[in-house]
């Protein structure tokens, strides 16, 4: 899978993007790190990873997600159909089923939480693209 993971300049848990482009990377997909790029760009990418500050029910934090998405890209204000997975406060969300999910529950977005959520994504195998 492609994934690429939105940069957010005005929050703090920008520091612990390298490690979720790690172990995308590490479980065999092809990831960007990106700030700001034109809607073509990512329509090239399979799913759109966030880090969002703050809790947010999972309704609202998909549409602070796009919120995200339309003022650090060059995109309409159409909706973004793209699946994504956003990493918040309280856990890990995902609108790849119908309905926005929490598919990882954390109590704060720290590296030991994503250590955790990791091992238990290995343990699904989850996001891995190698193929045994």
């Amino acid at each position: 899978m492609k994934y690429i993971i939105v940069e957010n300049k005005e929050q703090e848990e920008n520091v612990l993007l390298n490690d979720v482009a790690d172990f995308f990377w590490n479980n065999g997909n092809e990831v960007v790190v990106r700030n700001n790029e034109n809607q073509k760009f990512l329509e090239e990418y399979d799913c759109l990873v966030l880090l969002i500050c703050g809790y947010f029910p999972a309704e609202s934090l998909f549409v602070k997600g796009k919120e995200t998405l339309h003022k650090n890209f060059d995109l309409e204000k159409s909706d973004c159909t793209k699946s994504m997975l956003i990493f918040s406060k309280n856990g890990v969300y995902s609108n790849a089923i119908p309905f926005p999910h929490k598919i990882y529950h954390f109590n704060t977005l720290d590296k030991k939480s994503l250590l955790e959520f990791f091992a238990w994504s290995k343990k699904l195998n989850l996001f891995s693209s190698v193929t045994v």
